[in-house]
């Protein structure tokens, strides 16, 4: 026979019941991911029916307002930070940059023609300029202040000549058969719809032997990460000391905020719209020469808003990102998570 309850407050009565709370906690959560399902439904149906034209303007004067402010900004992501890359991800790229990887492997003297996808301020296509990959390229992007501000910074650096930009829509624009020797995506491609179209451009845009360049983000769709994910982020944020948590208003990241799917789309329309998909469409559309998953499945997420706290000369801080990144490798290597972020060099297939 179960102990009877004790009498008191129907409340502490309640609390005393065996079972009963975990049984509370887990109809809560699982009424707000009910909610949280179906606002993310009503936003689907939005986004069906959103007027291109308005989602167009809204994604343009995004991508002008970053052009203008990245650089003026702390690092935001893990691709930001100089110190990530040489010690943990340029070792998988022969301990030398992703540029310097290009032009020893593919491009050991300077290809005649570029084309730079959604080339923003223009800060990519200017080092494979300056690096010896181009000759010569162009850009498009579909914000018109982004153009003008590329165009700016290729005259400050010495480089109009070279480089020349128009602002186009590239889920519509149709490119010219064989006018480029290397075709740039550069953390572009996530922000695009139409990949089928871009993609089938791009290869008729291609001369014979010409190369796709592509370094993206590949991980879920609107950084609808799965709870595992989440909750192994969250973990090993909470072995990092408080001081590496940080945020640069001053509050501790206690936990990584997987954003909601309207929030994703109220600020940025195109932001990984299909990203998961990216991969999938290279293997089907180009033969790819080098694939390099370098990670970011963990630190994409755990390191926004506090990359800036680690300190390269900090021994403790290199052992914290040390620690980081090991944990990341082994659930990559595992086939536990793939990587979220992504190298390619692809190539137009011969009977194409």
């Amino acid at each position: 026979m179960p102990e009877p309850i004790p009498p008191g407050p129907w409340r502490a009565r309640l609390k005393r019941v065996p079972g009963l709370a975990p049984a509370v906690r887990w109809a809560r959560a699982e009424w707000q991911r009910f909610l949280g399902a179906a606002v993310d439904v009503r936003w689907r149906a939005k986004l069906a029916v959103w007027p291109r034209a308005q989602r167009t303007g809204r994604v343009a004067q995004v991508w002008g307002d970053d052009a203008a402010t990245r650089f003026s900004r702390l690092p935001r992501g893990w691709t930001d930070s100089d110190p990530i890359m040489w010690a943990h991800v340029f070792p998988l790229f022969g301990g030398i940059d992703w540029y310097e990887y290009i032009r020893q492997r593919f491009c050991p003297e300077p290809r005649a023609a570029g084309l730079s996808l959604c080339c923003g301020a223009g800060y990519v296509e200017r080092d494979f300029l300056r690096r010896g990959i181009l000759a010569a390229c162009e850009g498009i992007d579909i914000s018109p202040s982004a153009i003008e501000l590329a165009r700016r910074e290729a005259e400050a650096a010495g480089l109009s000549e070279r480089l020349t930009y128009r602002v186009a829509d590239l889920e519509r624009a149709s490119l010219d058969s064989g006018r480029y020797d290397v075709v740039i995506g550069w953390m572009a491609l996530h922000h695009l719809r139409r990949l089928e179209h871009v993609f089938r451009e791009v290869r008729k845009a291609l001369r014979p032997g010409g190369i796709f360049v592509v370094n993206e983000y590949v991980g879920p769709s609107r950084f609808q990460f799965p709870r595992r994910q989440v909750a192994r982020i969250d973990e090993l944020l909470s072995e990092l000391p408080v001081e590496l948590r940080r945020t640069p208003d001053g509050s501790v990241k206690e936990r990584y905020q997987a954003p909601r799917l309207q929030e994703v789309v109220g600020h940025d329309p195109s932001e990984a719209v299909r990203s998961h998909r990216l991969l999938p469409l290279l293997r089907k559309h180009f033969v790819l020469a080098e694939c390099i998953g370098y990670g970011g499945t963990f630190l994409n997420g755990l390191l926004q808003g506090i990359v800036h706290n680690f300190d390269p000369q900090n021994e403790e801080h290199r052992h914290a990102l040390e620690r980081l990144y090991a944990a990341e490798r082994d659930a990559i290597d595992s086939g536990e998570f793939p990587s979220d972020y992504a190298f390619v060099i692809a190539q137009r297939p011969q009977q194409r």
